[in-house]
């Protein structure tokens, strides 16, 4: 039973592989299919045909011209297949390879920007996830030319198999061994490779991450002016240690088999049957010296027949371990389809309501981040969340963006569930700037604009106007090429690699761009200086005027003029009002505010003290 299914999954995997490989390109399939063939039939043409022959032609006393004639004509053809395999190998091969890496590729980047955000914090699903990508581009084509191998190899392997027969019953015997070999030893040898890949898989991971942050300008001046150097080069022995001991615990096992596969294969069958041909020659006479030669030449054939055929089968058995984990990968169906159809929103947002909401990273309740989260906005009105690190605010946001969704609970958009909303055309209800956002490789008016173009001069418009809502107007009207200058130097000395301050100016300039009836900005000013910070909040009060407006701050002082202030803790909004009225309660909001508005004014000591006396952060 688990034998059969084993083979089901091998089948299915390459069955996955062929129709694949059609669909990316169909004449690479069709010339592998004959390159193959053409490989059979020149080593069954040439050993069991022409040297049969040539003998036969020489015991009957044909003149030397003929047989000569015979070969030379034979050769014609043998030639063509040679020419063919040469054109196929040469230059069809290299440039399809590219193809079929090009149309996997687009397939596994399509897949990643539709998988859940929670698979990329799964360590399991990252690992397989890598090990897809790492062996994509070496593992299609190889497979696609394994399973031509064995279709094709097997109708010679039945043609090698009689020409053998008819020869010498007992020969069969000799053509065991590479069988044995292949499918037996080489068969357990690789799957022990498999095994010993993924566990060293997570162990890789660790030193490609080493090796990936040593050389990024990112975390050039940390290495510079700390130990963390000393740290990372302790992981990375630490990672080439522990694969090495993986390494070390298959090593010995997997010399055995790999001994085994060898002798089965190569040394009792050449070996054997030169002994068994060479006993019946000169002992039992039961065999002429002709008949020695083409029996030679026949096994000799036969057995790198059989051997492609048996190594093309236990190559794809080894393939499907890691086409299997491409095919999974492809195959995952993810909770919040990207692609998911529904109704098509109003742009015309009235109201924007939280109802009982729960939700977990882990979906375990004693690991709750938000829990019982209840709140109505409504059209034109500002919102603030503030709160202390951990309480749950960033995470609120995610699941209004739809990135996850609740445990428990609905999120309302025009008093309709989110869930029931086309995702797309949803999201497009959200401009947002995030206190992690990335700045691209690409010019600013790219990062700006994130891939929406209108072919006009509105796009500038657009751009210019961004900016000089994110205060970046002046600093890149003075650099050479304005906003066609390229961000970071990844592929450019000409580059310019922006500051901690312009990286979020721009990023919340993104969002300036995009005119969407609902704004969401999550601490866009933690690195700008006070001043910066102060007219980047008069910015976006000023941009968000007749949305619904979010924003995310821990500096309170930036949250005075929102209409309506949450302040949450352990995952709760445990404080709703606007600023006046939350001062006026005098809960954990007022307690933060006075703290902050009194270090702005504080000597460094009286800061320390007040923080040590509070133990409160933000």
């Amino acid at each position: 039973m688990k034998q059969h299914h084993a083979f089901q999954k091998n089948f299915s995997a390459h069955l996955f592989v062929l129709k694949l490989a059609w669909k990316i390109n169909k004449k690479r399939v069709i010339l592998e299919t004959l390159d193959c063939a053409f490989y059979y039939i020149e080593w069954l043409l040439y050993s069991g045909v022409i040297v049969q022959a040539v003998m036969d032609l020489v015991t009957q006393n044909i003149s030397y011209s003929r047989i000569m004639f015979f070969i030379w004509g034979v050769q014609v053809p043998v030639i063509l297949m040679g020419a063919f395999s040469h054109w196929f190998q040469e230059y069809i091969k290299p440039v399809s390879d590219v193809e079929l890496y090009e149309g996997i590729h687009q397939l596994l980047y399509q897949k990643a920007c539709q998988v859940d955000l929670s698979c990329f914090e799964d360590s399991e699903f990252y690992n397989r996830y890598m090990m897809a990508t790492k062996e994509a581009q070496t593992r299609l084509p190889k497979a696609l030319h394994n399973i031509m191998a064995i279709t094709v190899g097997m109708c010679a392997a039945v043609a090698a198999f009689l020409l053998v027969f008819r020869i010498d019953r007992m020969a069969i015997v000799f053509i065991l061994f590479p069988i044995l070999g292949n499918f037996l030893f080489n068969g357990i040898l690789n799957s022990r490779i498999f095994q010993m890949d993924r566990e060293s898989m997570v162990f890789r991971r660790i030193a490609d991450y080493v090796n990936r942050t040593v050389h990024l300008a990112d975390y050039a001046k940390e290495m510079r002016i700390s130990n963390i150097f000393r740290l990372m080069k302790q992981q990375y022995i630490h990672s080439v240690d522990m694969t090495h001991k993986v390494i070390d615990r298959y090593a010995f096992k997997n010399m055995v088999y790999f001994w085994l596969f060898q002798y089965f294969t190569f040394t009792l069958l050449f070996e054997g049957s030169m002994m068994y041909a060479g006993y019946r020659v000169l002992v039992s006479g039961t065999m002429t010296f002709p008949q020695m030669t083409v029996f030679q030449s026949i096994m000799h054939a036969n057995t790198w027949i059989i051997l492609y055929f048996s190594e093309g089968i236990m190559e794809s058995v080894k393939d499907s371990l890691y086409i299997e984990q491409i095919q999974d990968f492809l195959n995952y169906q993810p909770r919040i389809p990207e692609d998911s159809q529904g109704v098509l929103p109003d742009t015309c947002i009235k109201s924007i309501e939280f109802s009982h909401v729960w939700f977990s990273y882990q979906s375990k309740k004693e690991n709750q981040i938000l829990k019982d989260i209840s709140f109505r906005i409504e059209a034109g009105k500002s919102t603030a969340i503030v709160g202390y690190n951990g309480a749950g605010k960033s995470t609120l946001i995610k699941l209004l963006l739809r990135l996850y969704d609740p445990d428990k609970g609905t999120i309302l958009v025009n008093g309709i569930d989110i869930r029931s909303y086309n995702l797309k055309a949803y999201r497009q209800l959200f401009s947002a700037a995030f206190q992690d956002g990335k700045i691209f490789a690409d010019t600013v008016s790219e990062n700006i604009l994130m891939g929406v173009h209108r072919g006009t001069e509105e796009d500038t418009q657009i751009v210019w106007n961004a900016l000089r809502l994110a205060g970046m107007e002046k600093e890149v009207a003075s650099w050479p090429q304005k906003e066609q200058t390229l961000l970071t130097r990844e592929f450019s000395q000409e580059g310019h690699v922006p500051s901690g301050g312009q990286n979020q100016k721009i990023i919340a300039a993104r969002a300036f761009a995009k005119n969407s009836p609902i704004a969401v900005f999550d601490e866009p000013s933690s690195a700008l200086d006070p001043i910066a910070e102060t007219e980047l909040f008069r910015s976006i009060l000023e941009y968000g005027r007749g949305k619904i407006l979010f924003f995310i701050s821990h500096r309170l002082s930036s949250v005075q003029n929102a209409d309506t202030v949450f302040f949450m803790e352990n995952g709760r909004i445990t404080e709703t009002g606007n600023h006046r009225e939350l001062m006026g309660q005098n809960g954990n909001y007022a307690k933060l505010y006075r703290i902050q508005a009194r270090n702005y004014n504080a000597s460094p000591e009286e800061i320390q003290d007040s923080s040590d006396r509070k133990g409160e952060t933000l």
